[in-house]
């Protein structure tokens, strides 16, 4: 038999053993509130209108390698750069530097780092089991950049570089975002860097979201990246991404999340009855020996952990293991890691790593008569839920989901709730990960009874972005996102500078497969809407053979894509354009201008702003929704000029509430797991119930969702709570972020779409290219 503690027993348990040993029961204070630090800075501000009232197209004119010019605007040659070479740019147009104006150097696929990135030390506060950080510097990974004037960049060729060509993008910054808490104001941000820093008397900076000018780059150089020490640098990346469990194991066993019970097909589904299938139920992928690479298979010794984890040790007083030995569990992204468990003692336990999210298993033809199927890292998995959340075993269930739990400011009272019926119905293909936290534990990222499901981004081609995961340039793109604890998930502890720069190499890496992701979306596209005859000529033509040829071989396919891109430049270019292949402006929209179908997320939230988005491998993209939260069905969908004009079918049918037209889909997941892409969206909704089983008698599901202001019911269906995004648009703000008035969303989420008779079939086929 298994004996089980409450958490407060086994918190106070384990203190008392760690007495003499550091150990911290509760939040030594709030984290910061950056309305209540940040102040506008006149002087910046005013340096940067004046930087943007001249925006001269930037232009190289030489290029120097340790004091050596190498290159010339008139030179054929194509300049060797090393790692840790010092390079010059001379020439005119660049502006002032990255901190003035939103300006970016790419080395092929690495971006020149613009910012020192700072790790602090994280502890755990056990009693909430809460993360929060010291001002402690434990590590660091100094900016590329050294210097910057509007003649003249200096900056060191980073350790990751492996390839060219060099490109300077400037853009202006011409104003900042207003406030929507005080109107009238700029809006402030803290550096996101700082942001879980606990200490009265640690100063935080902070800037306002600024708004963007469209950018201008200089002409590429074509240059040689000489670094052969480039790929053990990215091998070693790729084991972080396929092979860490980045500490979630050891957190989700203090939560009692029994993953052996989950990948052994013992732990039962209380939503949908019976034992839980991995695959069907969140997208857990089998591990095949050549669908993924040799390191998400094999064994792999970490000689020490990319993220110390700030959870203590035994109760025998050994400390936390900062290395040891990760192993396949049989399923891609989840691995067991060697690791001392607090109440559990010293063994392995299976957690989930970028792979589970950022993994989509994709079966295609690359040439006739070839076959191959791999789980393509980067893009998102459409598969992927929240399901797991809710798997029980006779004695274990995921702490957070039942409990006793204060509701909202517009629902209050402490009163028992399950939460296992919203989190089974979350969209598949995105998360929402403040609901597994309890309201007022004092986490950045506690329930806030505000449902924001954020879809899986795709990564293949990620490293252009500087504004990541939709907060402010202060973030540092993929780099910044990852020296924080992601804390809803349960990983712990910032990434030191060494991982995180072989994780950056490997990333660099994830476009390899894009020309061909590209050629078969485009062909099961042409082929699904029956154009494909049309316009190749060749009836019989098979997706090896178009993979093969490419499809700017077939003069029909590439009239179609041409006209459409001048839909896309004329409808879309102003957002989605830049010199890179990022397809974005990186422009922070604010949230009353871009809207969301759900509630806003915690970081949007902050912001009060959404980011343009990058596009990349849209036809597997849509297939886990498409926008910031995954409610479009498919790209037809998402640029019809139908979806933005109140009163249409299109419209009506996403964003109003109706009975069913699609009844046969079964409820929310129309939104989900790898759609049919003719099928149009519909009314999100969750199944009412009674909660039946005298184990759980007293924890109410529907009082859990009906905690939530947006979800409805309605006269024509007893058997469901509706989403009203007509009530969230018109009603969201006060409750929410606490503006005076509600702040006004538009009538449909992305309220930009095609122009009315625009060919949204030659639109959609340009976009399937990008």
């Amino acid at each position: 038999m298994t004996i089980t503690f409450s958490p407060a027993y086994r918190t106070a348990l384990l203190c008392t053993t760690l007495a003499m040993s550091a150990c911290v029961l509760e939040l030594p204070g709030e984290f910061p509130h950056q309305e209540d630090i940040c102040a506008f800075d006149d002087q910046r501000e005013q340096q940067r209108r004046l930087s943007a009232a001249v925006f001269p197209a930037p232009r190289i004119d030489q290029l120097w390698i340790n004091d050596d010019l190498r290159w010339t605007a008139l030179s054929p040659n194509q300049p060797i750069l090393q790692p840790g070479d010092r390079i010059r740019l001379v020439g005119h147009g660049f502006g002032q530097g990255p901190d003035i104006d939103f300006s970016k150097i790419m080395l092929g696929n690495t971006r020149i780092l613009e910012t020192d990135l700072r790790m602090f030390k994280q502890e755990l506060a056990l009693k909430d089991q809460v993360n929060f950080e010291l001002p402690e510097v434990v590590d660091r990974w100094d900016k590329n950049i050294l210097s910057w004037s509007d003649e003249r960049i200096e900056f060191r060729v980073p350790d990751h570089a492996s390839s060219g060509p060099l490109i300077v993008q400037v853009q202006k910054r011409t104003s900042y975002n207003e406030s929507l808490l005080k109107p009238g104001t700029a809006h402030n941000v803290i550096d996101a860097q700082t942001s879980r820093i606990i200490d009265d008397g640690f100063e935080h900076n902070c800037d306002v979201v600024s708004t963007l000018s469209q950018s201008q780059a200089t002409s590429p150089i074509e240059v040689n990246v000489d670094n052969p020490d480039f790929a053990a640098l990215a091998a070693k990346g790729e084991k972080v991404f396929w092979s860490y469990d980045y500490n979630i194991g050891v957190a989700h066993s203090v939560r009692n999340l029994d993953w052996d019970a989950i990948f052994g097909y013992r732990a039962n589904d209380p939503i949908g009855g019976g034992k839980a299938d991995p695959l069907k139920l969140f997208g857990a992928y089998p591990s095949v020996r050549g669908q993924v690479p040799d390191a998400a298979m094999d064994d792999v010794y970490f000689p020490e952990y990319p993220m110390p984890t700030p959870i203590p040790g035994l109760l025998t007083k050994q400390p936390a293991l900062f290395k040891g030995n990760t192993r396949d569990s049989g399923w891609v992204g989840y691995r067991y890691a060697e690791a001392n468990e607090p109440y559990k003692g010293k063994g392995e336990w299976i957690g989930f790593n970028c792979a589970s999210c950022h993994g989509y298993r994709v079966s295609y033809s690359p040439a006739p008569n070839e076959h191959i199927t791999k789980v393509i890292p980067g893009l998102p998995n459409p598969r992927w839920s929240m399901k797991w959340t809710v798997l029980q075993t006779l004695v274990d269930k995921f702490d957070g989901i039942y409990g006793l739990e204060e509701g909202p400011t517009w629902s209050p009272g402490n009163k028992l709730v399950a939460k296992d019926m919203l989190l089974y119905h979350i969209p598949a293909g995105a998360g929402e990960h403040n609901v597994v936290r309890v309201n007022g534990e004092g986490s950045h990222t506690d329930n806030d009874y505000q449902f924001s499901p954020i879809a899986i981004p795709n990564v293949t081609n990620y490293m252009a972005i500087r504004r990541s995961l939709s907060h402010t340039e202060s973030y540092v793109g993929f780099e910044g996102s990852y020296i924080h604890s992601e804390e809803p998930d349960g990983a712990q502890g910032a990434m030191k500078k060494e991982w995180l720069e072989a994780l950056t190499a490997y990333m660099t890496t994830l476009d390899q497969n894009d020309d061909d992701l590209r050629n078969v979306g485009l062909y099961r596209w042409l082929k699904a809407n029956n154009k494909l005859a049309q316009q190749t000529t060749e009836p019989s033509l098979s997706e090896g053979q178009f993979v093969q040829a490419g499809w700017q071989n077939y003069p029909g396919v590439a009239a179609a894509i041409e006209r459409g891109q001048a839909i896309f430049d004329r409808d879309c270019g102003s957002c989605h354009s830049d010199q890179l292949g990022a397809h974005t402006n990186e422009q922070m929209l604010r949230l009353d201008e871009v809207g969301r179908f759900f509630t806003p997320t915690i970081y949007q939230k902050e912001t009060q702003s959404v980011r343009v988005t990058f596009l990349r491998d849209l036809y597997w993209t849509q297939h886990r929704g498409l926008l910031s939260d995954g409610h479009v069905r498919n790209l037809e969908d998402l640029v019809a000029a139908e979806r933005c004009q109140p009163g249409s079918e299109l419209y009506n049918q996403y964003y109003t509430l109706h009975p069913p037209v699609r009844p046969e889909l079964g409820g929310p997941d129309h939104i989900a797991t790898h759609p049919d892409l003719n099928r149009k969206g519909d009314v999100f909704r969750v199944p009412k119930s009674s909660y039946i089983t005298k184990l759980d008698k007293g924890y109410q599901r529907n009082r859990f969702i009906e905690r939530h202001k947006y979800f409805v019911e309605v006269p024509w269906d007893d058997q469901h709570y509706y989403w009203d995004y007509q009530k969230m648009r018109s009603e969201y703000g006060p409750d929410e972020m606490g503006t005076a008035t509600p702040i006004g969303m538009p009538a449909a989420p992305h309220p930009w779409c095609a122009q009315p008779g625009s060919d949204i079939d030659d639109l959609v086929q340009y976009l399937l290219t990008l």
